[in-house]
C-alpha cells in the first residue's frame, strides 16, 4: 500500500523551476489536454461523474495561446487545430450540459 501522507518528491528544490526533458513535453501536453477536457465535462480519471470544472473551461477558453502548456499548444502538439477542437468542445458542451 502506498503512503499518501508524505509529500511527493520534486525533481527540483522548492523555488526553482522544474526542468523537463524534451521528450517528456509531448506526453505532458497530451495528458494535460485529455484530463482537462474530461474535467471540463465532469468526468473523473476513474470515469465517475462530478461537477464540471469551471477552471478547466477557463484554461480551454484562455486567450493566452502561446504559453508552452496552453490549450492551443497542447492541441498543436498532436496536430489538432485548436479552433476546430474548441468548436467541437462547445458543441458537445451545449449538447450534453444543457
Amino acid at each position: 500500500m502506498e503512503n499518501y501522507t508524505r509529500k511527493p518528491e520534486l525533481s527540483a528544490p522548492l523555488g526553482e523551476p522544474l526542468a523537463f526533458q524534451d521528450q517528456e513535453i509531448p506526453v505532458i501536453r497530451e495528458k494535460l489536454l485529455i484530463e482537462t477536457v474530461r474535467s471540463a465535462f465532469g468526468e473523473s480519471r476513474g470515469g465517475l461523474r462530478r461537477k464540471p470544472s469551471d477552471e478547466a473551461w477557463d484554461w480551454i477558453l484562455s486567450e493566452n495561446r502561446e504559453m508552452p502548456f496552453s490549450f492551443a499548444q497542447c492541441c498543436r502538439e498532436w496536430e489538432v487545430d485548436p479552433d476546430k477542437m474548441l468548436d467541437w468542445l462547445r458543441y458537445y458542451r451545449r449538447k450534453f450540459m444543457s
